[in-house]
C-alpha cells in the first residue's frame, strides 16, 4: 500500500484537496469527506485498487490559518486541562481530609472548598480509602520486598505486575507419609518348640 501526501485549502465553500505527488486537486464539501474523495481520485488516477491507497493530510488551510497546528494547540490545551483538573481534585481531597481531622465541621469545609456538605463527605471518604490501599501496599513492599516485581508503564507511573512470598516464608510442602508396612512376628521359643514336636502352639 502507498502513502500519498494531501493538503487542503479552503475555496468559497469547498475544500480543495491537493494531492503534490500527481499534480492534481479533487474537492470536498466537508473535512471528515477529504480522506474519501483523495483516496478515490488516486485510485481512478493511478489505476490502483482503492484498498491499496492510503493518503496522509499533511496541511489544513482556511484564510491563511494552519487548521492542523490551531488542531494540535487545542489538543494540548485539553491534556493539560484534564491533568489540571486531576490535581485539583486531589488537593480538594487533601485538604478535605485534613480540615475533618483538625475537627473542623463539614459545612465550614464546604465554604472553604466551594462544594456542597455531601461532597466533602464523599471526598473524606475516599481519601480514608486512599489511605487504606496505600497502608495495605506499603504492607505488602515490607513483607514481599525481594520479589515486588515493578514495572516502569508510560515514563510516569509505577505498575504493580506480581507480588509472592519471599523464598524465607514459603512454606514447604508437607510430605506425604509412607504407608505402615507390616513386619512379620518371630515366633517365641514355646512356638518353636511346639512345632518341632509337631504340635500346635497354645
Amino acid at each position: 500500500m502507498k502513502t500519498y501526501e494531501v493538503t487542503v485549502s479552503r475555496d468559497d465553500r469547498w475544500w480543495m484537496v491537493a494531492v503534490p505527488e500527481l499534480g492534481g486537486v479533487t474537492q470536498a464539501r466537508r473535512l471528515d469527506e477529504v480522506e474519501r474523495m483523495a483516496r478515490e481520485y488516486i485510485a481512478v488516477s493511478t489505476d490502483v485498487p482503492l484498498s491499496k491507497v492510503s493518503v496522509e493530510v499533511a496541511g489544513i488551510e482556511a484564510d491563511g490559518q494552519d487548521l492542523l497546528e490551531a488542531k494540535k494547540l487545542v489538543d494540548g490545551l485539553r491534556r493539560r486541562a484534564k491533568d489540571l483538573e486531576a490535581l485539583v481534585a486531589e488537593l480538594t481531597r487533601e485538604v478535605a481530609s485534613v480540615l475533618t481531622d483538625a475537627s473542623v465541621p463539614v459545612r465550614d469545609v464546604s465554604s472553604v472548598l466551594g462544594v456542597s456538605h455531601q461532597r466533602v463527605s464523599q471526598l473524606v471518604q475516599a481519601a480514608a480509602e486512599d489511605a487504606a490501599a496505600a497502608k495495605v501496599m506499603r504492607q505488602a513492599r515490607q513483607e514481599f520486598a525481594h520479589d515486588l516485581v515493578i514495572r516502569l508503564d508510560d515514563g510516569r507511573s509505577l505498575q504493580l505486575v506480581e507480588v509472592t512470598a519471599p523464598k524465607s516464608s514459603r512454606r514447604k510442602k508437607p510430605q506425604a507419609a509412607s504407608p505402615a508396612v507390616a513386619r512379620p512376628v518371630r515366633a517365641t521359643a514355646g512356638k518353636r518348640s511346639a512345632r518341632r514336636a509337631g504340635k500346635q502352639p497354645v
